[in-house]
């Protein structure tokens, strides 16, 4: 009779404490920063965060701009344009608006420039759907990149 007593009594604190504790929160490892342009990533470690959230500002407004841009009667007429665009609207954040020198963050300027040379080259050509589409997703995922 000894035995089932003491074996009652684990049984119900067991119960009693298993029933009051607090589950465990789930551990939920951090997923690692990710990145639209990989080769954006090193630069984004480097800038403030009054630079970074300015230039994606920046880019988001690229990129709704070039969407918009109608093809009937464009605003932006030429792939050179385009890049002009582009120069121009870094020009009036970078040293207009966040009053920062040129080199600050050394290699950015010519790897955005660089970016958008590759997704929509430098020829005086007209602007076609196409391209203003690339040129659309590659401002959209700079601005992403730098968030």
């Amino acid at each position: 009779m000894n035995r089932l007593v003491l074996c009652a009594a684990l049984a119900a604190a067991f119960f009693f404490y298993r029933h009051t504790q607090q589950p465990a929160a789930p551990v939920v490892p951090v997923a690692p920063e990710v990145v639209a342009i990989p080769s954006l990533a090193k630069y984004r470690s480097q800038m403030t965060v009054e630079d970074r959230t300015a230039l994606a500002q920046c880019y988001e407004i690229l990129a709704k701009s070039v969407a918009a841009n109608p093809v009937e009667d464009p605003v932006i007429p030429s792939v050179a344009a385009l890049n002009d665009v582009h120069r121009a609207a870094l020009l009036f954040v970078w040293r207009g608006v966040l009053g920062n020198e040129p080199g600050k963050y050394e290699g950015l300027r010519e790897e955005l420039e660089g970016l958008v040379k590759d997704a929509i080259g430098e020829a005086d050509v007209p602007l076609n759907p196409a391209v203003q589409k690339d040129a659309a997703t590659l401002f959209t995922n700079i601005a992403r990149s730098l968030r």
